[in-house]
């Protein structure tokens, strides 16, 4: 296992490792081992055209190539951003029924002062991870005999949903960023927050309705809830009124979908430029530097002929390593998930 290991960790870097080995050959070759009478001075120079003629077509290939990604990468991107906007929305629009209810007497009378006084400064994500043992008050919380049971989960939950940054514990000024910080998000999705409406107002609602009577929610709200609801997704909830099923499924759509797409699209909105255009850019200039401008000097300038040796070197090195790395790629293209 070990050994398949080390195989699949080394076997990328087999064709350059090749590539230096052969290009250190070939100058080593040509400077100590060939006789003087084989390599003269006017087969160098016609062997330094040559490589300039190679060259300049790679460039231009690579160059093609580079443009051509690129711009695959940019109508990727367009509707990466257009899916990326959309999943934004509907979290907005969710975070404001939240928001609503946080603020709302859906819950039991004490709850919301017990928790954001006798525990002010709690944070959700440290009390799901209170063995990490990073917040004392997290300790002390899940020491306590609570007052209100699971409610109690549900509440800090809530409060965790109207938050932008996951070491902050008390919501203040709710506002709805433009885009969310990936690391809220992951915190989110690693927690599975929005179930907690699932739970509570579906699977085990006969349980609490006592706690969380959606009846106590003012009429205003229960339209402001509605009309958000609407906007995430106008089929599923157009003919739906103000419930504890609306709330479940609301909670329950969220968490298994909505947070863990944006969060997986907002990772890869934020990645680097793919490795093959970085290698393929890396080729181009070292190309243009050994493949053009040092054989044009060493042609002009008349150079020492351990110069042209380097020339022939480098470009022969780099020419094995094209051809040793293109099926990889295409492998890798036609199998993306291997």
């Amino acid at each position: 296992m070990k050994l398949t290991n080390f195989v699949r960790i080394v076997a990328p870097y087999i064709p350059a490792f090749l590539s230096v080995g052969f290009c250190f050959g070939i100058i080593y070759s040509l400077a100590f081992l060939l006789p003087e009478t084989l390599v003269t001075e006017e087969k160098l120079q016609i062997l330094l055209l040559v490589v300039i003629i190679i060259s300049i077509l790679l460039i231009i290939l690579f160059a093609i190539f580079i443009f051509t990604k690129t711009n695959q990468l940019r109508f990727s991107g367009n509707s990466l951003s257009e899916e990326l906007h959309a999943l934004t929305q509907k979290l907005h629009h969710f975070r404001n029924i939240v928001d609503v209810l946080v603020r709302s007497k859906i819950w039991a009378p004490g709850l919301k002062e017990y928790i954001d006084e006798e525990f002010e400064g709690l944070n959700f994500f440290h009390m799901k991870e209170f063995y990490k043992g990073k917040s004392k008050i997290a300790l002390e919380y899940i020491e306590e005999s609570n007052r209100y049971g699971e409610i109690e989960s549900l509440y800090l939950e809530a409060k965790s949903l109207l938050i932008n940054d996951p070491t902050k514990s008390e919501v203040g000024q709710f506002s709805n960023p433009r885009l969310y910080d990936k690391r809220i998000l992951q915190k989110w999705v690693e927690h599975k927050c929005g179930s907690g409406l699932w739970y509570f107002f579906g699977y085990k609602y006969s349980n609490f309705k006592d706690e969380l009577e959606v009846s106590r929610v003012f009429e205003r709200h229960e339209e402001k809830i509605l009309s958000n609801a609407v906007q995430i997704d106008l089929n599923r909830y157009q003919n739906m009124g103000f419930s504890e099923e609306l709330l479940s499924k609301l909670g329950e759509q969220i968490s298994e979908d909505v947070i863990p797409r944006l969060h997986s699209l907002t990772l890869q909105s934020q990645r680097q430029i793919p490795g093959v255009i970085n290698t393929t850019y890396i080729l181009l200039v070292s190309l243009t530097v050994f493949g053009v401008f040092q054989p044009l000097a060493a042609l002009i300038l008349q150079l020492p002929a351990i110069i042209s040796y380097i020339t022939l070197g480098i470009v022969l090195g780099i020419l094995l390593f094209i051809v040793l790395s293109i099926y990889p790629y295409v492998s890798q293209e036609v199998n993306p998930d291997r």
